[in-house]
């Protein structure tokens, strides 16, 4: 069931070249039970807010990644782009990619100081992206690295992907308004459908499609054609997610796109059977959900590990003393 956050919290960003400045919202869903003290920082995509991490349990499927992941201990941060949901929502123009990847690295910087969430102290923060939001994610972390991890889901920048589904001009069209909105019908791409429940399809359009702010949308479209986008410069660890009935980027380019992430530390790949873009409101969603829930607990114990063996023993304590 979809959870009700604990508190949200406001972040600084710069809006427009004139020194503007507004906020963005953040929601924080803490760990039941047994806390990992890990922290996932959720970026969503294109027509979405925070909830396409959140949604709620329809015909008895719990669509809500949020609630999955806090049962497994980790903390959550899902937040609204600027523009949308409790956002500040300026010119939707006047928002740009470059403002939003700064302000999201600064501010998984303060969430790794001490407190900065009051009473919750963290020892790795990952940047968790869908679509748009995956994007944002390897943007932001390669100029301004801040995070311990990315993970992409249901993008990619592989040069051989299939070209845009988009008819000619239609994007640009919709782009000309501040707040442009992708219309019911373009958004059943968003699904595999022998693996969607049509009352979630039209939950999705109902409660959950939202307009996005047309200067960063803008300014993500051709970042994927971009080498210099910032895939090449991650050093952290990278987990990439694709949907075999993906339009964007479908699985079977997987090894494709883990050769572009030549610096980063670790790339693991994990190509999805049966899915589409939109991962979450997918009936067999937890295939995500497991992967991403792996990936992080190794990377925490490989760091409790690295600790541990890195610390002096009692022995050498007492010799030191």
């Amino acid at each position: 069931m979809a959870l009700s956050a604990v508190t949200k919290l406001d972040y600084p960003i710069g809006i427009g070249g004139d020194g503007g400045r507004g906020r963005f919202a953040a929601h924080f869903f803490p760990a039941v039970g047994a806390r990992n003290r890990v922290l996932q920082v959720l970026v969503h995509g294109v027509s979405y807010d925070h909830r396409y991490w959140n949604a709620d349990t329809i015909n008895g499927e719990d669509y809500s990644y949020a609630a999955y992941m806090t049962a497994q201990g980790f903390d959550i941060l899902a937040i609204d782009l600027p523009g949308v949901g409790a956002s500040d929502k300026p010119n939707g123009h006047d928002i740009s990619l470059h403002a939003v990847g700064s302000a999201i690295s600064g501010m998984v910087a303060l969430l790794k100081e001490h407190d900065a969430i009051p009473g919750f102290t963290f020892d790795h923060v990952s940047l968790i992206g869908h679509s748009m939001g995956a994007s944002i994610s390897v943007y932001s972390q390669a100029r301004w690295p801040s995070a311990d991890s990315v993970v992409v889901t249901a993008t990619g920048f592989y040069p051989g992907r299939p070209k845009s589904a988009w008819a000619p001009g239609a994007r640009e069209k919709l782009l000309s308004d501040p707040y442009p909105i992708v219309q019911p019908e373009a958004r059943l791409k968003f699904y595999y459908r022998p693996q969607a429940d049509p009352e979630v399809i039209s939950y999705d359009n109902d409660l959950l499609r939202c307009p996005t702010p047309s200067g960063l949308w803008a300014d993500c479209i051709p970042l994927q054609d971009d080498p210099n986008a910032g895939f090449a410069e991650l050093k952290c660890p990278v987990l990439i997610q694709l949907g075999e009935h993906d339009p964007i980027l479908p699985a079977k380019f997987a090894e494709d796109e883990r050769s572009l992430y030549s610096s980063s530390s670790r790339v693991s790949m994990e190509p999805l059977a049966d899915i589409g873009h939109s991962f979450n409101l997918h009936l067999n969603r937890e295939k995500s959900w497991e992967g991403i829930s792996q990936f992080l607990l190794g990377l925490a114990s490989h760091s409790k590990a690295e600790h541990s063996d890195s610390a002096p023993s009692d022995s050498a304590l007492e010799h030191r003393a």
